[in-house]
């Protein structure tokens, strides 16, 4: 067991995400606003994917942790890349985010049970500690409906009343996640359903989780288009929630092709996210997990 592991108290909120060499200038502004908006008495532990980082960048991450003086601690973890590799891909989703599914094997050695996984293009507004402390019941993971997809199970041949969920963030119970074999059912359904994947993993991890996770409130993850308010809500009651969460997002998330350091326009907080994200240098930043 590492050092980092050694020195876990029940106040730290570990938070898992994944990240290459092109996505490190925004994993710090996520990081970045994890600790600015974190409460005084708790303490961030990140767990980093490592999809092939250099020595360099994780030097840097190791320095920006070292600011927080104590609040905050980091590890990298190594995973089995070859086992995504021939899946699908797009112009701003790469293997990387397929590494996610892997998490509560890396962390099967960790003393946490539960663990809030964040993309590393979403924007922290409020304190995640209101978030991990929700109670997950018997529910496997809590996320949030995915606005363009909610009623999507159809079309991966689900046959469920459950609502399509964004996998950007989620808050997972890693023993009832293991308990039910989750990551090797996900492999499973991205071999043999192929013909059926259009939005990557995340179509598998609603395949094998619908009807087992917890819908959390919109808020915990403002999608792009919840914030413009591009799809209509499935119920009166998710239209109040919906209009609820643009009046006071706790996390955007970044979610698209377009991205505030390329083609978005008119974001509420685009320029808040690149005030951080420039801090006066040039970065040329690549695909993105969505």
């Amino acid at each position: 067991m590492t050092k980092l592991l050694t020195m876990c108290n029940e106040m730290d909120i570990p938070i898992v995400t994944a990240s290459d060499e092109n996505y490190v200038p925004c994993l710090k502004v996520m990081i970045r606003s994890v600790m600015t908006t974190i409460s005084e008495d708790r303490r961030g532990i990140f767990f980093v994917i490592d999809d092939n980082l250099s020595a360099q960048s994780k030097g840097e991450l190791e320095s920006l942790i070292d600011t927080y003086s104590g609040k905050a601690a980091i590890e990298i973890l190594s995973v089995n890349r070859g086992v995504y590799e021939n899946f699908m891909i797009s112009d701003h989703i790469n293997t990387t985010a397929y590494l996610r599914i892997s998490l509560p094997e890396l962390l099967e050695n960790s003393p946490y049970n539960k663990v809030l996984y964040l993309d590393s293009d979403t924007f922290i507004l409020n304190d995640v500690a209101e978030l991990y402390d929700q109670n997950l019941s018997d529910h496997i993971i809590g996320a949030v409906i995915d606005p363009g997809q909610a009623k999507a199970l159809t079309r991966l041949e689900i046959d469920s009343r459950d609502y399509y969920f964004n996998s950007g963030v989620m808050l997972i119970n890693l023993d009832l996640w293991r308990q039910n074999n989750i990551t090797e059912k996900t492999i499973q359904f991205l071999e043999e359903k192929e013909q059926l994947i259009v939005f990557h993993d995340q179509d598998a991890l609603n395949a094998i989780l619908h009807d087992h996770w917890k819908h959390l409130h919109p808020k915990w993850n403002m999608q792009t288009s919840l914030m413009f308010d591009v799809h209509k809500a499935p119920t009166k009651y998710y239209d109040h929630l919906y209009h609820s969460g643009r009046d006071n997002p706790a996390i955007v998330h970044f979610t698209g092709h377009d991205k505030p350091w390329n083609t978005l326009e008119n974001h509420p907080y685009q320029e808040q996210y690149m005030q951080i994200f420039t801090e006066g240098k040039s970065y040329e930043v690549g695909v993105i997990n969505e």
